[in-house]
């Protein structure tokens, strides 16, 4: 009678006569210092269970034709051994290593699925939640290559970028040898096709060390990667509901339909001390209060600005709401606010006032401006009218609900642009810096809004360009304020 198939969760070193049927899901070559090659390759069964076999040297040329990555298999007889890489595949506590009276026989196996992953999210990453002698099986997009140093031929080829999950957690991701061309070669080639998903399988996390933070990279030949592979249905998954907005290479106007839905704690209060005669904040110096366009005010003017999360029903999202845009929420300026708050005698500037909450749980058309190399996203118009909300849903294809317009060299009509929205002019001009709540609104949202025509009068070409980073940190510049470090969650 032949033997029974048995699961790999059963296996240990009791036996060598082990019979399992199993699935190959991955498989790599491994050649030493003394240029002996030798087979790893990490087989899984019907209950999903992971376990690492080792082909070794002298059997390679008996089972290097055999063995095929994702057919699926009937194999018995193995020598098993204690799982003791330094970098283990799983987390099984043994390992097979073929003998020579290891069987292997090719069978299809319709309940073993064709793919099965060992993902660690993202987020676990950042939390710590993981072993450092463990690889695993990692997912996300690639938002921002930050290094690329290619060598042909040479394992110190190394690319640097961010890996971001759907709930845009991010960490950073470091690729060396072959699969730092391969990435490269692709993102070269296809950048203009839209976001990067890639799997990386058998990859190994590093710990923060001193100057080195928290970083994936790959376990040399023991890592594969994959690139937009929609044939897994976890890639596909992803590049269909990541928003593009992380995406996008250009400065870009979008427009989404969102619900707000709470205020983000950033790094100030709810209003910073702005310039009486334009929007940016201002300092004290030698007893006047300056701005950086060095206006001198008597005192300074506060100006909301605050940071609310908003969710498109799918995602969720970080944006910068500005002075004249809250007053419209909320029905009372921020100077008004402080005051009444003084009055009362118990007025802390970081306190977010009780009345702020009237913004939220609003239904809104929102305009913001997104600028890739600066991670914004910064509020330039709203409505709340219904009707607009749905036109703009109809409009937007694929169900995403956002519309990406390239911004447009040309001054054409902005048809979603309010009173916060002051455009800047280049240096070479002489700037005017209007009050933003004195500005009229001639170019308010449409119904007829067309999201297909590139139509914002914030082009590169006419940014005003700060001299020093402080003032990108404080200064408003309308519109066109620059927002750090903002979060997309889910």
């Amino acid at each position: 009678m032949a033997r029974p198939i048995e699961y790999i969760s059963s296996i240990d070193d009791s036996k060598d006569l082990w019979k399992v049927a199993v699935r190959c899901k991955h498989l790599w070559s491994v050649t030493s210092s003394q240029n002996r090659e030798h087979l790893e390759l990490i087989l899984f069964d019907s209950k999903l269970d992971l376990i690492q076999a080792i082909v070794p040297s002298y059997l390679v040329s008996k089972f290097k034709t055999q063995l095929e990555l994702g057919c699926s298999y009937i194999m018995h007889n193995f020598k098993v051994s204690n799982n003791d890489f330094s970098l283990k595949s799983t987390d099984h506590k043994f390992k097979l290593i073929f003998c020579g009276s290891t069987s292997v026989k090719k069978v299809k196996l319709a309940d073993i699925p064709l793919n099965h992953l060992k993902l660690i999210g993202i987020n676990a990453i950042i939390e710590g939640k993981y072993r450092t002698n463990l690889l695993y099986d990692i997912i996300g997009g690639v938002t921002e290559i930050s290094q690329a140093q290619i060598i042909p031929d040479n394992n110190k080829s190394k690319v640097v970028f961010s890996l971001t999950d759907l709930s845009k957690h991010h960490v950073q991701c470091t690729l060396w040898g072959k699969l730092a061309v391969q990435l490269n070669e692709y993102y070269t080639t296809h950048k203009a096709d839209g976001s990067i998903v890639l799997l990386l399988m058998n990859a190994r996390i590093k710990e923060p060390q001193g100057n080195y933070p928290l970083n994936v990279s790959n376990a040399w030949n023991g890592t594969k990667l994959l690139i937009n592979d929609l044939s897994i249905e976890e890639v596909k998954n992803l590049k269909e509901n990541l928003s593009d907005i992380a995406y996008l290479q250009t400065e870009t106007t979008c427009v989404t339909v969102a619900t707000l839905e709470k205020f983000e704690c950033g790094q100030s209060g709810w209003y910073y001390d702005g310039c009486s005669e334009c929007t940016k904040s201002v300092t004290l110096k030698d007893g006047k209060f300056m701005c950086y366009s060095k206006h001198i005010s008597s005192e300074p003017v506060p100006r909301f600005k605050l940071e609310v999360r908003a969710s498109d029903g799918k995602l969720k999202y970080k944006f910068v709401f500005w002075d004249v845009d809250c007053v419209k929420l909320i029905g009372k300026s921020s100077l008004q606010m402080k005051l009444d708050l003084m009055e009362t005698g118990d007025f802390d500037p970081l306190e977010f006032p009780y009345e702020l909450d009237v913004m939220l749980k609003k239904k809104l058309a929102i305009r913001a401006v997104f600028q890739p190399n600066k991670a914004s996203l910064s509020v330039i118009g709203f409505k709340a009218d219904e009707v607009l909300r749905t036109k703009i849903k109809q409009r937007f294809k694929c169900e995403e609900h956002t519309s990406k317009i390239v911004v447009s060299t040309d001054d054409t009509r902005d048809d979603m642009h309010t009173t916060s929205c002051t455009p800047t002019i280049s240096t070479s001009e002489k700037q005017s810096h209007d009050d933003p709540q004195t500005v009229s609104d001639p170019l308010s949202i449409t119904a007829d809004y067309d999201p297909s025509v590139a139509n914002s009068a914030l082009t590169p070409s006419k940014r005003s360009i700060p001299e020093t980073v402080e003032e990108l940190d404080s200064a408003q510049l309308s519109s066109t304020k620059i927002i750090r470090d903002i979060k997309l969650e889910k």
